[in-house]
């Protein structure tokens, strides 16, 4: 199946007239709306990661900040000890 579509645009090449250079643009146009569907996944994955990964960064300074209170409260019974 691969050898005779690419036997097919050579064939066709050699013999080309002003109709078979119509022939090769939809082809392209496709290649092209394949290739900007890519693209346009790609910056959507992108951006949500991003947006993954700074809701991770709030959750890890909120756990943070919780981790500081404990330590503190800790560390006041501790020194409230006889």
């Amino acid at each position: 199946m691969s050898e005779a579509s690419t036997q097919a645009p050579a064939s066709s090449a050699s013999t080309s007239t002003s109709g078979d250079a119509g022939a090769h643009e939809p082809v392209t146009s496709v290649v092209d709306t394949i290739f900007d569907l890519g693209v346009g996944w790609a910056a959507t994955g992108l951006k949500l990661g991003k947006t993954a990964l700074e809701q991770s960064a709030k959750t890890l300074e909120q756990t943070a900040k919780a981790l500081e209170s404990l330590a503190k409260e800790l560390e006041k019974k501790e020194a409230a000890k006889p």
